[in-house]
C-alpha cells in the first residue's frame, strides 16, 4: 500500500464512520492497518479524523509531510508534541465533541427555524381568518405536526452510497381540483454501503460514480464527485 491508496481508504473510511455505518472501534481497527512504509524504512500512518500523516522517528510519532513518489527525499521532520497515548499505539486520538457539537447546533437551528415559521403562520392566520374560523388553526397546528415528523425523521437518518445510474423518468404530477399533467424528473439511484439501493431526485452536478453521504442531524446530503484514478 503506497500513500496515495491509503488516502483514498482513509477517505473512505471517515466517510463510514461520520454517516454511521462505522462505529469508532471497527474505524480504529481498519485505520491501524493503513501503514505505509517509505524507501527509507520509516514507518507511516495517517491520524485519525483529521488525515494528518505522522512517521514513526526516533521512538515517537512525529508529524510531517510524506515522501510521494514525485516528490526528493527529504530529512526527518523536527520533533513534534508527543501525542497524548503510549508510544506502542499506532495515532493519537482526537476527541469527537466538536463534531458532535455541530450537529447539535444544527439540528437546533433547523428545530427553531420550523418553530419560527409555523408560529408566524399561526398568528397570520389568527388575525385574518382565526376569529371567525377556529378550525383553520386546528389544520395549521395538524400541518405543522405533520411537518416536525417528516423534518425528524430527516435528521435521524443516516446513509453513505455511490451513484450508480441516472435516469430522466416521465412522473404523473396532481395540480389538485382534479387536475394533472406529466413532467421529466431527473433520478439518482445510488447503491448505499448496506447494498440496498435508493432513489433520489438528482441534483444537476450529480454524476455516476459520485458519492453522496447523509449525515446524523442534518437534512442535506453532502456530494463528493468522484476522484480521477491516480
Amino acid at each position: 500500500m503506497d500513500f496515495y491508496e491509503a488516502e483514498h481508504r482513509f477517505r473512505w473510511l471517515e466517510g463510514q464512520r461520520a454517516s454511521g455505518q462505522l462505529n469508532d472501534a471497527r474505524y480504529r481497527a481498519e485505520l491501524s492497518k493503513l501503514r505505509v512504509t517509505d524507501q527509507w524504512g520509516r514507518v507511516w500512518m495517517p491520524q485519525e479524523r483529521t488525515g494528518q500523516w505522522y512517521v514513526y522517528h526516533n521512538g515517537q510519532w512525529m508529524a510531517a509531510q510524506p515522501p510521494y513518489p514525485s516528490a526528493p527525499p527529504s530529512p526527518p521532520p523536527p520533533p513534534a508534541p508527543r501525542p497524548q497515548q503510549q508510544p506502542a499505539q499506532p495515532m493519537p486520538r482526537t476527541t469527537s465533541q466538536q463534531e458532535k457539537s455541530g450537529g447539535c447546533g444544527k439540528a437546533l437551528l433547523l428545530l427553531a427555524i420550523w418553530g419560527i415559521f409555523w408560529l408566524l403562520l399561526a398568528v397570520i392566520v389568527f388575525i385574518f381568518i382565526g376569529r371567525e374560523e377556529p378550525l383553520a388553526l386546528v389544520g395549521v397546528g395538524a400541518a405543522a405536526l405533520l411537518s416536525l415528523v417528516l423534518l425528524l425523521a430527516s435528521m435521524s437518518s443516516a446513509w453513505d452510497g455511490v451513484i450508480v445510474d441516472l435516469r430522466t423518468e416521465r412522473v404523473r404530477v396532481d395540480d389538485g381540483e382534479h387536475d394533472w399533467h406529466w413532467e421529466n424528473v431527473h433520478y439518482a439511484y445510488v447503491r448505499r454501503s448496506n447494498g440496498k439501493t435508493k432513489k433520489l431526485r438528482a441534483m444537476s452536478k450529480w454524476e455516476i460514480g459520485d458519492r453522496l453521504v447523509k449525515r446524523r442531524g442534518e437534512t442535506q446530503i453532502h456530494h463528493y464527485p468522484q476522484r480521477p484514478a491516480i
